[in-house]
């Protein structure tokens, strides 16, 4: 039977948060087997009807926790971890504080990747490394006309829309910093929506636009920007297509090279759940359809001309 039920704030991916209620329970002596662990946004979105109402653990000051041995992990444990909690699995934190006890208790679990319980934290780390990615390379900005105020309004607001299956968009953020520091953008995902202030001074200057201080975070010591965030957003607040998307449709058809189609490897790389938002998803089936007919006629209208050999005092200089 459960003595503890946990309701971490939010989606639950805080680190430190979930490290700071891991070291209570220690402290404790609570077993995984006696914790629940829930998250505010599951209990918003899909409560169980027919489950009695869950009565969240209070956890006290630091000050009050009672005395216990040390608790101790490898530290590359700690990043790993920390990256597993944004996997959307809800069984992750059971999991890694299971884990966590355990490794108190036997310490060659701690270098054993065959372990159950560190191969399950392993693939869960995979996925969110590779949902990254993922939103690196299918995210497609759209141009806005919008200005906000005289110290940001330097050309159009590119806007992006993003459906991510991992809670990884703050952990993708830096990525768009460093590559677009001097384009306005913002990127809207059903979590929550990411802006850039590429001509903000500093945080204190988004106070005008509603933005809390604690929503927002300068990332460069030697330059203006700021990073704000905010609610999550629907499909429908992205802004629809436009001239340059034509454009690149254009490009993207012409670039094509059917003579080097690999339909498995490209679903592999690019898998269908991410079709629906990429503008050059809808030329995919065509250009597919019509691969091995223009490979045919390639191939037709190479030139039958054999080549030159080179002359042999030109192949003994090799």
């Amino acid at each position: 039977m459960a003595r503890h039920t946990l309701i971490l704030p939010g989606d639950g991916s805080d680190f430190a948060h979930w490290r700071h209620v891991a070291r209570w329970l220690w402290a404790l002596q609570v077993p995984p087997a006696e914790v629940v662990w829930l998250t505010e946004h599951s209990q918003q979105g899909s409560p169980d009807l027919f489950a009695p109402a869950a009565h969240p653990t209070a956890i006290p000051e630091p000050s009050t926790w009672p005395a216990a041995p040390a608790l101790t992990v490898p530290r590359p444990w700690l990043d790993l971890a920390e990256q597993a909690l944004l996997n959307a699995e809800p069984e992750r934190f059971a999991v890694l504080y299971r884990l966590l006890w355990r490794m108190q208790f036997d310490a060659g679990l701690r270098h054993d990747p065959l372990d159950p319980d560190q191969v399950q934290m392993q693939h869960w780390v995979k996925a969110v490394r590779q949902e990254v990615h993922k939103m690196h390379a299918f995210v497609r900005f759209r141009p806005v006309a919008l200005a906000d105020d005289a110290t940001d309004a330097q050309g159009p607001l590119h806007v992006a829309w993003f459906e991510p299956s991992h809670h990884i968009v703050h952990a993708a953020a830096p990525f768009f910093v460093q590559r677009f520091a001097n384009m306005r953008w913002a990127i809207l995902t059903p979590q929550c929506s990411l802006r850039w202030w590429p001509q903000a001074p500093n945080v204190e200057a988004l106070a005008h636009q509603g933005i809390a201080l604690k929503n927002a975070f300068q990332p460069f010591k030697t330059r203006p920007g700021v990073l704000s965030w905010g609610p999550g957003a629907q499909a429908s607040d992205a802004p629809a297509a436009d001239a340059g998307e034509a454009l690149w449709l254009t490009y993207y058809a012409h670039i094509f090279n059917p003579a080097r189609l690999k339909v498995n490897a490209m679903r592999k790389e690019m898998p269908r759940k991410y079709w629906h938002n990429l503008p050059e998803a809808q030329l995919i089936t065509p250009l597919i359809q019509t691969a091995q007919a223009r490979s045919a006629a390639m191939l037709a209208e190479a030139p039958s001309t054999p080549l030159r050999k080179l002359p042999q005092s030109t192949v003994n200089k090799c």
